[in-house]
């Protein structure tokens, strides 16, 4: 019995990392992070895309044939979560592969760990031949990606100078 309850704890923490819901309302947040969508038709939308560790970058493939999302470098090891992608148990095909083959209307998609930037080629069967339609993902260190901008008036050094200008020019 105790086994059994540890099994089905363990498949519900797989099951938990990048998880969407089937309809047309996908989720847009992570446990961690925000999702960010790439679409798939005639090209790529958006053909860069920047998240922060723990984003989710989901592709979802609008064309009527099958395409394959290719990563061009390993990085099993940077990511958090997947769905869809690898061979059998999540892991590559190939040393050097890491791929999602998606039918129409499917969706495949990693959470990364780390910084970085990562290039990716989507392959296509089009009417003539197959198309390849390139991409790029740049993670951003999270408190690089989600700090504020802070207009420099505003900062209490900003503020101080700021009224010194404004009493400057009401002494005119």
């Amino acid at each position: 019995m105790h086994i059994q309850h540890i099994i089905l704890a363990s498949g519900l923490v797989m099951i938990a990392g990048c998880q969407t819901i089937g309809g047309d309302s996908m989720p847009t947040l992570t446990r961690t992070g925000e999702v960010k969508d790439v679409m798939i038709g005639e090209s790529v939308e958006p053909t860069s895309v920047t998240a922060s560790p723990g984003d989710e970058i989901r592709w979802t493939n609008k064309r009527q044939g099958t395409v394959r999302v290719i990563f061009l470098k390993p990085m099993t090891d940077n990511l958090t979560c997947q769905r869809n992608f690898g061979g059998p148990m999540g892991f590559g095909t190939k040393r050097n592969e890491y791929s999602a083959k998606l039918g129409s209307k499917e969706t495949a998609s990693v959470c990364f760990r780390d910084s970085g930037e990562v290039k990716y080629v989507v392959r296509a069967e089009s009417t003539d031949g197959e198309h390849n339609m390139a991409g790029t993902i740049s993670i951003s260190p999270q408190h690089e990606a989600r700090r504020p901008v802070v207009n420099p008036v505003e900062t209490k050094e900003g503020l101080a100078a700021q009224s010194d200008m404004n009493e400057a020019a009401s002494s005119r």
